[in-house]
């Protein structure tokens, strides 16, 4: 078979382009340090190396966000941690006030004080953060969320918006607690049903009690009997009337609904024991004490109390006046009552931060895995992409060998000729 001159030298001259061009790519990738540059390098290490890449990449956003959430929850365990220990202050103050030996003079540095800490109390339910934001205002992050009345209450202005923010591959973890669910809803002490003492009974004569009975408790226990008032538009209070009917020293009691309907018992009365539960209408209510007959107690429907009004009220007890001993009475009933509320409070509030502690343990535990995911995807993408230095040095070398070669065998068959034998 016979070779043209211009097949030689072409056959040749791409022969050794060859194995420059092996020897040019096999130094990129060692200058680069990576076997994987570009699709054509290995396309199906490629399409992984760039899914490793956008896992690290979203990874990264929620280590991010970690950061972002830690710190809120960090700051708002620190104001609830402020607001637990004013509560505990504000019950001991109560607690101080409510002693006997105590003269008006003594209540009002007591009420004094109790005033405050209620601003102090205020002002941590007005907390904002590094960024300036309010964070128990939910959404409404612009502006202070709680703000006193002239006439001593406050009024919340936040939304009850929580923010969440993705931790992980379908993990989310709320970083804030709106103040509405943290100082204003707080469950009443007493169940589902507020006591006020005296007022106006069943026949429209003003009642001062004169005896010691307290509601523990009135609760809906049965809610499809509850409220059989509703279909009149009648809200659903009820009042507890003490009655001697017999004359007999033993108190009873009669409770009507909204419409004066007598419903427990159904007619006459039943004797008063204290600490009994008396079930009627779906509910259920505990009282203690010693009741005189003609002494009147209403329920009326109320959920929830908000902390501010707790410690208005403990403030007012302060001030008031202890002329005779059924005023005092009646200061001690109502005093009972302030301290519920106030532990009903203190033990939200710790609740709450409680809740926050649980998310705090759910970022900690997924900032761990976040960073052992990228541990592992980091690894499988080094595995793809990273060039062995020692296999490619061995590559180029021999490579190069080959190169020069390639070049000198060229150098030589081209320089033969007939003539040189002639």
């Amino acid at each position: 078979m016979r070779i043209s001159t211009f097949q030689f030298y072409q056959l040749n001259t791409n022969n050794i382009l060859d194995k420059q061009s092996k020897v040019n790519d096999t130094i990129i990738h060692l200058s680069e340090g990576k076997r994987v540059i570009t699709a054509g390098d290995d396309s199906v290490a490629a399409n992984s190396i760039l899914n490793f890449k956008q896992e690290v990449r979203v990874t990264e956003q929620y280590q991010r966000n970690i950061t972002f959430a830690s710190s809120r929850l960090e700051n708002e365990e620190t104001a609830l941690v402020t607001a637990e220990n004013l509560m505990d202050r504000i019950k001991e103050l109560a607690l101080t006030g409510n002693t006997g030996a105590l003269g008006a003079e003594a209540r009002e540095a007591i009420a004094q004080e109790l005033e405050n800490r209620l601003e102090e109390l205020m002002s941590v339910a007005n907390t904002r953060d590094e960024a300036g934001n309010y964070i128990f205002a939910g959404f409404q992050t612009n502006r202070p969320p709680f703000a006193e009345q002239p006439d001593g209450s406050v009024i919340y202005y936040g939304d009850e918006g929580v923010r969440q923010t993705t931790v992980g591959a379908n993990v989310n973890v709320a970083t804030n607690d709106a103040g509405v669910d943290v100082f204003m809803d707080i469950p009443n002490s007493t169940g589902d049903f507020r006591a006020s003492y005296g007022g106006i009974n069943t026949a429209g004569t003003t009642v001062e009690n004169t005896g010691r009975t307290f509601v523990e408790s009135a609760t809906i226990t049965d809610p499809a009997n509850y409220d059989p008032t509703a279909a009149t538009g009648m809200p659903p209070d009820y009042k507890v009337e003490f009655v001697d009917l017999d004359a007999d020293g033993q108190v009873e009691y009669q409770i009507f609904d909204s419409t004066g309907t007598q419903v427990e018992p159904a007619a006459g009365s039943t004797p008063f024991a204290t600490g009994q539960t008396i079930g009627f209408n779906g509910l259920e209510i505990v009282m203690t004490g010693e009741p005189d007959a003609g002494d009147l107690i209403t329920l009326t429907p109320q959920e929830s109390k908000d902390v501010f009004t707790s410690v208005r009220e403990a403030i007012d007890w302060m001030r008031q006046g202890r002329a005779t001993d059924d005023e005092k009475d009646r200061l001690q009933v109502a005093m009972g009552h302030i301290i519920a509320d106030l532990d009903q409070a203190t033990n939200h509030i710790t609740s709450t931060r409680a809740n926050i502690g649980s998310r705090m343990q759910v970022v900690d535990s997924q900032n761990s895995i976040n960073q052992d995911y990228l541990v592992t995807i980091e690894t499988a993408r080094i595995n793809l992409e990273e060039l062995d230095i020692a296999e490619a040095s061995t590559d180029y070398s021999r490579q190069t060998i080959a190169l020069q070669a390639a070049q000198q065998a060229f150098s030589k068959v081209q320089s033969l000729t007939l003539f040189n034998l002639i």
